[in-house]
């Protein structure tokens, strides 16, 4: 077993047993992040925490969170071959819901985990950003590509105090291109494609490009086929996702 497989089996059987302060710690010296003791990692509070939700963590799925932050900043958060696994094994517990070949990159980033419901095959690029406050759905296949953001939120322009929430659907094969930003309330229908730096106020059809600030539907989607033969897998030979023949 070389080194990366240790590590993951390591980390797969604390996750698995429940991510307790004890277990953060030795997760934490697993990728090498030392200094901690259990008082000291007990400690820790993420912005989630003090957030006028009546939507937070216990104290395992906390653990988790702070495990995926963390990762980041430590040289194992750039190593692919070991971070997407690792982020896989977060995600099975972190979510709501999270299907097999889930591939996330660096920076991914987000606040309610535990209202984030994730299909197969979903994808995220480096530096997404998902705002779950009134929940997020991703279909099979869809994915975000670079600097994306969700919101499902919006503040009251006289008391900040004051906010609604709207969750975001994004519908199967769906794929939403680079510092693109979506609204809240917003489903985006199957295979629907969201061009570079649009702004998406409003739901968008199955198959349909668009895009601009506000975004406007620009045409269909240049498909002709079965969903499959999209072939919207991130990695190179389908690495880290799962293929069905059929």
């Amino acid at each position: 077993m070389n080194i990366i497989d240790k590590k993951l089996s390591q980390l797969q059987l604390l996750v698995d047993d429940g991510m307790s302060v004890k277990n953060l710690v030795k997760a934490f010296e697993i990728i090498g992040i030392t200094g901690y003791d259990e008082e000291s990692a007990s400690t820790f509070r993420l912005w989630n925490d003090y957030m006028p939700l009546e939507l937070q963590y216990d104290e395992r799925r906390r653990n988790l969170h702070i495990l995926w932050e963390c990762v980041d900043r430590t040289p194992w958060g750039i190593n692919c071959a070991f971070a997407i696994p690792f982020r896989q094994i977060l995600a099975q517990k972190l979510f709501k819901k999270c299907g097999e070949g889930f591939v996330a990159n660096e920076g991914c980033r987000f606040n309610f985990a535990n209202n984030i419901e994730i299909g197969k095959n979903v994808s995220l690029n480096a530096g997404v950003y998902l705002d779950a406050k009134g929940g997020i759905k991703l279909g099979d296949f869809a994915m975000l590509t670079e600097y994306v953001k969700v919101f499902t939120h919006s503040h009251s322009e006289g008391d900040h105090m004051k906010r609604e929430y709207n969750g975001v659907e994004i519908g199967d094969y769906a794929k939403i291109y680079t510092a693109a930003t979506i609204l809240p309330g917003v489903r985006l229908g199957t295979g629907a494609i969201v061009a570079t730096g649009a702004v998406v106020t409003k739901s968008v059809e199955d198959f349909t490009l668009v895009g601009g600030i506000p975004a406007k539907p620009m045409r269909k989607r240049n498909f002709d086929g079965e969903l499959k033969e999209m072939n919207q897998y991130m990695m190179k030979d389908r690495l880290f996702q799962v293929y069905d023949e059929d």
